[in-house]
């Protein structure tokens, strides 16, 4: 029988995970061992399809083929939605052991691994989605018991309050990263990890290059359109990276729609703010403006010689000039230069000034 003060000192690690954005495969890990698990997977699932999930080291592999759909078809991989509960449940609540027996998924893809039972838990729903832990037990330990199971409900609630907590933790980073990165005259979107948008930012005059159309970014010329699905993907997929694209104006001024990635672990997990995306206007810069140094270092994991030059050029000082300020070669700051279009996903310097002015404090 599981002991619950073993246990309830991994969920209090799960919960630590969650306010102090620690490793959640470390606190998987630490559960898995603290509930007799041969592996534990916290999954996010839309309709019975897994559209994310983080898992602890020993059952990380299995997992990958599980959610890449290289193991056995089964309906019975995913808890249908109507199945939970209040609390944990097991396979026997669901299924027979005739039906288990013929099962694929249960005969040919966890019993080879030396895992075949399960306790299953829905941590936090909403319309179509769940995020639910499930709790691998091996094959030689026999099935969860019912006192099992009730130590693991009487800490659902903490499990439940963890969930709540990460997903909160996640949304204040981003916020902070919105207030940053955004002037009030911009136009800005949070993206998931699907690269859909969670919630939209309109400020200013009205933006009529993009627009959102069923929780996608659209642009108002349909031959930007590829340019600005291939910059979302580029900002949300792993590994993910800073990205831009062009948005023609009715003007004949281009503007540009620059997505910016958040760190953060789990992020696709918790379905929270993985990237967001920002209507530029190269033609409402202003120069010689106070520069948010600490902002477009960690935004955009620049060096500090590279946060250093990208301030300059803000500034209005020309890379030769910002180069002799700072005792770089001028071959060096060219370089230097190089590094920061990578990262910041521009490609030119006039771009690049129209980006980072928005870090002004």
């Amino acid at each position: 029988m599981l002991r619950r003060d073993i246990v309830k000192s991994a969920v209090d690690d799960f919960l630590s995970a969650a306010l102090l954005g620690g490793s959640w495969e470390a606190s998987l890990e630490r559960l898995s061992a603290a509930t007799g698990a041969c592996g534990v997977s916290l999954v996010r699932v839309r309709n019975g399809r897994p559209l994310a999930w983080k898992s602890s080291r020993e059952w990380a592999e299995a997992d990958a083929e599980l959610m890449h759909g290289r193991a056995p078809p089964s309906p019975r991989q995913f808890f249908p939605e109507d199945s939970f509960g209040p609390g944990f449940r097991v396979d026997h609540d669901l299924y027979t052991d005739a039906e288990l027996s013929r099962d694929p998924y249960y005969q040919d893809f966890l019993k080879p691994r030396g895992a075949f039972w399960h306790a299953k838990v829905r941590l936090w729903h909403d319309a179509d989605e769940r995020i639910s832990l499930s709790l691998k037990r091996g094959t030689t330990l026999g099935p969860y018991g019912r006192p099992d199971i009730a130590v693991l409900d009487s800490l659902v609630e903490e499990l439940r309050a963890a969930v709540r907590v990460g997903r909160r933790v996640l949304d204040v980073e981003a916020a902070g990263m919105m207030r940053s990165i955004c002037r009030r005259e911009s136009a800005a979107f949070e993206l998931d990890s699907l690269g859909r948008v969670r919630r939209e930012h309109a400020a200013g005059p009205a933006v009529r290059e993009v627009r959102v159309i069923a929780g996608r970014l659209v642009a108002a010329d349909a031959l930007a359109q590829r340019s600005v699905d291939r910059a979302v993907m580029a900002a949300v997929t792993a590994p993910v990276r800073p990205a831009a694209a062009v948005l023609p104006s009715e003007s004949g001024e281009a503007k540009f729609l620059h997505i910016v990635p958040v760190v953060g672990e789990a992020r696709d997990v918790f379905s929270a703010t993985a990237a967001i995306a920002v209507v530029i206007d190269p033609g409402s810069h202003s120069a010689a403006v106070p520069v948010n140094f600490g902002g477009i270092r960690d935004v955009f994991g620049l060096t500090a010689r590279e946060a250093q030059l990208a301030a300059r050029l803000v500034q209005g000082m020309s890379i030769r000039d910002a180069a002799r300020e700072l005792r770089l070669g001028l071959g060096t700051a060219r370089n230097h230069l190089k590094s920061i279009f990578a990262k910041s996903g521009t490609r030119r310097q006039g771009e690049l000034i129209a980006l980072l002015s928005r870090f002004c404090v």
